[in-house]
């Protein structure tokens, strides 16, 4: 079990890894914080996170949670020329809520495994909302062990916790979710263009679908966001149109999922378009 009096290391400080981090500080941890982008981590520090480094976390740390852009930037944090996970004593445990590939978590928990490291690979759906919470839902892949001994960090920044099985399944599991919520958004976009071209006033289209057996969680967070036209990322675009491609590579030798390609299609289109803009600005894919 993780003590609260030793310190955790906290990788990655963007709109999710800066909430869970702050969650871990509220929750009694001594957080000490590494980000390429100082100020991020420099900014935080009245919530009790320390700037730290790679080698001061690997040295005193024998908990790194991680929260980043994409499996690249995993591997070079662990196993890169500052890699963290060759420092941390053996028995340590690094907890991934960063999406990436499933194959890309197996080789990860493989390669701890050989330094005597505990890996969970544990993506987290909620959105901003959830991780600013600790209410985020944590899809977590590993040994028994490992997730027994991840518990206690994973209640500070999620309220559901689920073990979905073996090492890359907690990604796999984050893959079928981004399918739901990919076209879940797309629904959200096409109905409201609709009722926008046909006349209909956009805010009393939100209140009869949210209302009815069209509700959805993309209605009751993304829809007023839009409306209001504030298409600031909650989720980058960019980063849901990486998961829906896991999701897709995932489907190839399965099954066929036409609706995930289409939606992958236009989550390209809205990224090659525009920049810096939340999951839910697709609709800008549609207008141009």
């Amino acid at each position: 079990m993780q003590d609260l009096h030793q310190p955790i290391g906290c990788v990655g400080f963007g709109i999710m890894g800066s909430s869970m981090a702050r969650n871990l500080a509220k929750s009694g941890y001594p957080v000490l914080g590494f980000s390429r982008t100082r100020s991020k981590v420099e900014a935080l520090a009245a919530d009790g996170i320390s700037m730290s480094s790679p080698e001061q976390i690997g040295a005193k740390c024998h908990a790194l949670l991680l929260s980043v852009s994409n499996g690249e930037s995993v591997q070079e944090i662990l196993f890169g020329n500052d890699g963290i996970a060759p420092r941390l004593a053996k028995g340590s445990l690094i907890i991934d809520t960063t999406t990436i590939a499933p194959d890309e978590a197996v080789q990860l928990a493989s390669r701890c495994s050989a330094l005597g490291l505990h890996f969970v690979d544990a993506p987290v759906t909620g959105g901003d909302v959830g991780a600013r919470n600790g209410t985020l839902t944590v899809m977590c892949g590993g040994s028994a062990e490992a997730i027994e001994l991840a518990q206690p960090v994973l209640r500070c920044i999620g309220k559901k916790i689920v073990h979905v099985g073996p090492s890359g399944m907690g990604q796999m599991m984050k893959a079928v979710n981004q399918v739901a919520i990919g076209l879940g958004i797309v629904a959200m976009t096409e109905s409201l263009l609709l009722a926008e071209r046909q006349g209909i006033d956009s805010a009393l289209a939100l209140e009869v679908l949210q209302g009815g057996a069209a509700g959805s969680w993309a209605f009751s967070n993304y829809a007023p966001r839009l409306l209001a036209g504030d298409l600031k990322p909650g989720f980058d675009a960019a980063h849901m149109l990486k998961d829906l491609k896991i999701a897709l590579q995932a489907s190839l030798e399965v099954c066929e999922l036409p609706g995930l390609a289409l939606a992958t299609e236009l989550f390209e289109k809205l990224v090659s378009a525009r920049t810096g803009v939340g999951n839910h600005a697709l609709i800008e894919a549609y207008k141009r």
